[in-house]
């Protein structure tokens, strides 16, 4: 591909921010709707198999998050990194960092899957998981840690696309591999009677096939801006650099986020399966709300990336707020729609009265939450696409462990609470982490210039030579 038709995107971008941002934004959501759609799905085959199966994979869910949270904050990292190089019209060095994080991600992937093998089952027990419920849980976690690598390394080939500024191609490969997966949850399932590590084999079928797809668009057609290099697949110091400064504070993030996660189900333990059951099935409903939300935030990170490469802070604060406008929006009209069908959607996945009962209280009090989850999560990528990695971590962890946490454990061991104090105890910090969202944002993008630290720190990277 030519330099300049590898610049025409930055191009095209510049002119039409709020274009640019919803061509990547609407393939994002749209991907996430196909993931949400699977999500619901799997969750309805395993619910079938009865409610200690679903409790399973609520207690999973915790483990999981944690790898999610690393090959995410990789992804957000390289998202950025690939968007700021391309901003400054440094294509080959956008090629260095992309093929310097496929190596970095091999190593975290075999690193995560070793400890997930040795050390699962006694996380899971840790984590509250007993009986026939543990039994369920380390059938299903044991065949996702073998398989982590391939996660990981999905992960970053999609992250390069995104920050090049193509969405399409992640979207459609997603569609296909969710389709692939479902059709093997069917079957290893039902079909062969394998149960909740059917499931988990399904979710690696899939991987594998996305992967295959993702190396075929990358290495084979070549159709991408960004170039893999066999020379630069070792270390890279802007890679490490740019990883440590916005990669790891989000991986740490979502890692606090799983802690919390982890820590919720503990106290809900106390009251019960049907309430961990409950509880877990409406976090399905979550992400349906969550879908838009977090599409648009996303895209944020690779457009916003592009125009601080670029230098033109006057692009960085309008789309900020155009942003923020629509995620609030969004925020309130997805979210009483799913309130409104949650009696309905929640029976897809649990039929248990109680198990229900409890889920609908807890979206009842999350509609005060997506508000400012919305405001909250976007003001975290806003300042990820910018280079700050510190802040997002800070205000998720006022939100979880400062905040959050402590509030329901006092209330349900300390003054025995019913289980709603643990959903105002989410709200509670919910408003904490936004008031100081909102101070961070102002500072960093309102009362300076937002390029200043993403220039700063590439002129003092050495090697990473203009093209």
């Amino acid at each position: 591909m030519k330099w300049s038709d590898r610049s025409s995107r930055l191009e095209e971008f510049i002119a039409n921010p709020r274009r640019a941002l919803w061509v990547l934004a609407g393939p994002m959501m749209a991907g996430m709707a196909v993931h949400t759609v699977y999500m619901v799905v799997d969750t309805a085959f395993i619910g079938s198999l009865g409610k200690q199966a679903l409790a399973a994979v609520t207690f999973v869910g915790p483990l999981f998050f944690v790898l999610i949270a690393f090959f995410n904050g990789l992804s957000t990292a390289i998202t950025a990194l690939v968007a700021q190089a391309i901003g400054r019209g440094d294509h080959a060095e956008a090629d260095r960092i992309a093929s310097s994080a496929v190596t970095v991600s091999l190593g975290l992937g075999v690193f995560f899957s070793v400890a997930g093998v040795l050390g699962g089952r006694f996380m899971l027990q840790a984590l509250g998981a007993e009986g026939e419920v543990l039994v369920h849980a380390w059938a299903y976690f044991e065949v996702i840690s073998y398989t982590v690598p391939l996660f990981f390394t999905s992960a970053i080939l999609r992250s390069v696309l995104a920050g090049e500024g193509d969405a399409k191609t992640p979207m459609y490969i997603m569609g296909v591999a969710t389709v692939v997966n479902l059709s093997l949850d069917a079957l290893f399932i039902f079909g062969l009677g394998l149960g909740v590590r059917g499931a988990a084999l399904a979710t690696t079928g899939a991987q594998v096939f996305s992967l295959t797809l993702f190396a075929w668009v990358l290495l084979v057609r070549k159709n991408s801006l960004v170039r893999f290099r066999l020379s630069a697949l070792g270390y890279h110091r802007p890679l490490v650099t740019g990883l440590v400064a916005i990669g790891l504070p989000t991986a740490a993030g979502q890692i606090i986020m799983a802690m919390g996660m982890a820590a919720n189900n503990r106290v809900l333990a106390q009251f019960g399966e049907s309430t961990v059951a409950g509880y877990g099935a409406a976090t399905r409903v979550d992400m349906l709300v969550a879908m838009p939300i977090f599409g648009l935030a996303s895209a944020a990170v690779a457009v916003l990336g592009m125009f601080v490469g670029a230098r033109r802070g006057d692009l960085v604060r309008s789309t900020a707020l155009y942003v923020y406008r629509w995620v609030i929006t969004l925020a309130v009209v997805v979210g009483t729609m799913a309130y409104l069908s949650s009696g309905v959607v929640i029976r897809l996945f649990i039929q248990d009265p109680e198990a229900v009962a409890v889920g609908r209280t807890y979206l009842a009090f999350m509609l005060a939450m997506y508000p400012l989850m919305a405001f909250g999560a976007t003001s975290g990528r806003i300042l990820q696409g910018l280079g700050y990695g510190v802040p997002s971590l800070i205000i998720t962890l006022v939100r979880v462990l400062v905040v959050g946490v402590p509030i329901a454990y006092v209330a349900v061991f300390a003054f025995g609470a019913p289980v709603e104090a643990v959903w105002a105890s989410l709200l509670v910090g919910g408003i904490c982490s936004n008031v100081i969202s909102a101070v961070w944002v102002r500072r960093l993008v309102w009362k300076r210039d937002p390029t200043v630290h993403v220039v700063s720190r590439d002129s003092g990277s050495a090697g990473s030579g203009r093209s």
